[in-house]
């Protein structure tokens, strides 16, 4: 049970000088992992993700999204780089072999919330 303690304490002790000394970095990203329901129709060409931190302002594209991400005929994708502490907003559309887009999906929404990383950090640094 010593030796236990012994490799708790010097883990922990590792983990917090870590921490103290910037092993952590403070510019860590969230994440959002979105799954859809595929178009059955053979002449869909792709997928299109539309994303930003306000809800969007009209039911087809452009519709007020800041960010939009091509990504093929995948219905799984995981975007990145979502700041922590904003909530997202996600809609995706089909578009066919001429280009042409579809209306949007339902809105759907995630707050994307710190790690516990960024959460045991910010115990002990305060932020610049």
């Amino acid at each position: 049970m010593k030796q236990f303690a012994k490799i708790f304490l010097l883990i922990l002790l590792i983990t917090i000088v870590s921490v103290w000394l910037g092993g952590v970095p403070t510019y860590v990203q969230g994440t959002a992992m979105l799954s859809w329901n595929g178009v059955s129709d053979s002449n869909i060409s792709g997928y299109k993700i539309y994303y930003g931190t306000e809800p969007r302002n009209g039911n087809c594209p452009p519709g007020g999204y800041a960010q939009n991400i091509n990504v093929g005929k995948n219905t799984r994708y995981t975007l990145k780089n979502l700041a922590l502490g904003k909530t997202y907003y996600f809609s995706v559309t089909s578009y066919d072999s001429s280009g042409k887009e579809s209306c949007f999906s339902k809105e759907m929404k995630k707050a994307i919330a710190p790690s516990f990383f960024d959460r045991f950090r910010n115990l002990f640094l305060k932020k610049k």
